[in-house]
């Protein structure tokens, strides 16, 4: 019945990952919060780059205005550097892709107020979307004739 109304949810918003990259990574040997966040902004494979600061900064925001039960708008993420608000939107939308965040209106949501919510949702989105493929997969395997005969070397089709 929770799978079935996370589903109905999350088709009412609209927010099912588009695609995400999971890095096989060594957690960091530290219990200090920002070695963490970087970790799961390499993890998940948002950090265009080996610093990956926005990200990280954008988490950050995300997840604090989450525990506040607010979101925040492309406008209000200030870092102290100066950054077009398209680019803060682009790697917004990275969040949107990956299933990390939400849009409702004019402003941006982390998925859940606690980062393992989060990661719970990412796993039932991979979950069915695995069992999608391999509903696929089997079908593909039902539905494929025999090899065609060979003839020397050549497949004849």
């Amino acid at each position: 019945m929770i799978k079935i109304e996370k589903y109905l949810n999350l088709l009412e918003h609209n927010i099912f990952m588009q695609k995400i990259a999971i890095r096989s990574l060594e957690r960091p040997d530290t219990d200090n919060p920002e070695a963490l966040l970087k970790w799961f902004c390499t993890a998940l494979g948002l950090s265009a780059n080996d610093n990956g600061e926005i990200e990280e900064k954008i988490l950050k925001e995300l997840f604090y205005s989450a525990r506040a039960n607010d979101g925040v708008s492309s406008s209000e993420i200030n870092f102290g550097i100066e950054l077009s608000r398209s680019t803060v939107i682009y790697h917004l939308n990275r969040f949107i892709e990956t299933g990390i965040a939400i849009k409702k209106g004019r402003k941006y949501y982390l998925r859940a107020n606690e980062m393992s919510k989060v990661i719970e949702e990412l796993e039932y989105d991979i979950e069915r979307e695995m069992q999608r493929m391999l509903d696929v997969a089997k079908e593909f395997d039902s539905l494929m004739q025999p090899r065609p005969n060979k003839i020397g070397k050549k497949v004849i089709l």
